[in-house]
């Protein structure tokens, strides 16, 4: 155990440095309103209140501002907001002038919460983008099997029983499952410790990652010996993974281009690319891709449960939808994309609801004067107001009411499905993010959760245990499913 007073010391250090940055940084961005205090101790007020009412305070600014920027605190730094006009000057910036990495090295730690060859060549993100989705068609069948099979066993139904479920919990481990199912393959995906390491994952590293953020670069490496389990991690997960990629190398070895029965996962697509062959370097890589699919799909996927229990007179149109098309086609590519009813609804209660107040995440490279006239300096950590332009009446009709129609209504009106999808990206629907670093695996995402929303609405019916359900919370930028929420399902007839 570190001593205590080592302990303190790092910590009173950190403080300090973190103190004078913030003046520096302050200094720089004067020419930015802020959104509640700007000094430098009662700025830290404003930045507590943020991490329990950040949805709030982006709103404020958000109306107060109207399309101009304004720049909202946090512990460790300021935060400049940018509104939906600004979202062509992110989209032509370069890496080198706003970068999404080091945004994310900034809020995750990635170099110490995951490892730096995560940092130094992130090729997960281009096999996501290429070979996942162009092989949607070929694994969407097992990602449905893999769903109704983890649905079946996670829920443990009795005939005609009525039982009271933790949502979040319960989509987290389908969806862990179902999306390990195309990453690591079977029977990997299942088995229980494997599932609990890649559940555990999210919450242990956004905290690391919260943590390392505070202290300055210059101290990052010894706060990552107190604050990081990284090395635990990698090592739990190598145990699993080094059997496989023996195996796996050793038929490549002696096949070729002719192993006929060569697995179509992300793990052999990794092995592939033969830049990576160490159990522990590919459980990171591993670790890398599961972080980013699966929190955000189970909270989306709780998120819509519960919208739907409470609404439970979208349940039937919902459910014939399913029913003629799946019941045609099968649980197929093709036919997912035809589920508009089942992509509409959940993209609503995205819209409504939503997994963060703030999105596209960036941080100045160099100086950058935006279209607009408003200069940003090097080192200035950026963001959209993202929940609040999805509530925005100058964008949506009627923002503050949920209507599950509201974009298959959009895509009969204008004659354009593919524009108003789940997936797709525009200047109204940042879910995903813009541009050429929008999410590489958000097709996969889609396909996902339509299957898992699609499966419930088919094989069981559902409903609230009360008459309401615990609202998400708010962390921060962060909105999430609340863990205290519960929803009642129960095995339908045949």
């Amino acid at each position: 155990m570190p001593d205590i007073s080592n302990l303190l010391c790092v910590a009173s250090i950190a403080f300090v440095a973190a103190c004078l940055y913030r003046t520096s940084e302050s200094r720089n961005l004067k020419h930015i309103p802020s959104v509640g205090s700007c000094g430098l101790l009662s700025s830290y007020w404003t930045a507590i209140k943020f991490y329990t009412n950040g949805t709030k305070i982006v709103q404020e600014g958000y109306n107060k501002y109207q399309a101009g920027a304004f720049k909202v605190p946090n512990l460790s730094h300021w935060v400049v907001v940018l509104n939906r006009h600004h979202l062509s000057d992110i989209i032509k910036a370069s890496d080198k002038e706003l970068s999404l990495h080091a945004a994310l090295e900034d809020y995750v730690s990635t170099k110490y919460t995951f490892g730096p060859q995560i940092v130094g060549d992130a090729y997960q993100n281009a096999i996501l983008k290429s070979r996942l989705t162009h092989n949607l068609s070929a694994v969407s069948p097992d990602v449905a099997d893999e769903i109704a099979v983890a649905l079946e066993e996670a829920l443990d139904l009795t005939e005609n029983e009525w039982k009271c479920v933790s949502v979040l919990e319960t989509v987290e481990k389908v969806i862990c499952r179902a999306s390990n199912r195309v990453f690591v393959g079977f029977p990997l995906c299942r088995d229980p410790d494997w599932i609990e390491l890649i559940t555990q994952l999210t919450n242990a590293i956004i905290k690391e990652g919260v943590l390392l953020s505070l202290f300055p670069n210059f101290m990052m490496p010894l706060a990552a010996k107190f604050a990081t389990k990284t090395a635990n991690r990698v090592k739990r997960g190598a145990r699993h993974l080094a059997p496989i990629i023996t195996d796996r190398l050793k038929h490549m070895k002696e096949y070729g281009k002719k192993w006929n029965d060569k697995p179509e996962d992300f793990l052999q697509w990794c092995l592939d690319e033969g830049k990576e062959t160490s159990a522990d370097l590919i459980a990171a890589r591993m670790f890398a891709v599961d972080f980013a699919a699966i929190h955000t799909s189970s909270n989306t996927s709780a998120q819509t449960l519960c919208y739907l229990a409470a609404n439970p007179q979208y349940i039937q149109p919902l459910r014939e939808e399913v029913q003629t098309i799946i019941g045609k086609e099968g649980w197929t590519k093709e036919a997912l994309a035809k589920l508009s009813k089942i992509d509409g609804f959940l993209k609503e209660t995205q819209r409504f609801e939503g997994n963060a107040s703030l999105t596209i995440l960036r941080r100045a490279l160099k100086d950058i004067t935006l279209s607009d006239g408003t200069f940003i300096p090097k080192g200035t950590h950026l963001c959209v107001a993202s929940h609040a332009i999805h509530r925005d009446p100058r964008v949506y009709e009627d923002p503050d009411v949920f209507d599950p129609y509201r974009y298959t209504k959009l895509q009969e009106k204008h004659g354009d499905s593919s524009r108003y999808q789940l997936a797709t990206v525009s200047s109204e629907w940042l879910m995903f993010g813009v541009g050429k670093t929008a999410c590489p695996g958000r097709f996969f995402a889609a396909m996902m959760l339509k299957l898992v929303l699609a499966h419930i609405v088919l094989a069981y019916d559902l409903k609230l245990p009360d008459i309401s359900y615990p609202t998400s919370v708010c962390m921060g930028p962060a909105i999430a499913a609340n863990p205290a929420a519960k929803i009642m399902l129960r095995r339908r007839c045949s």
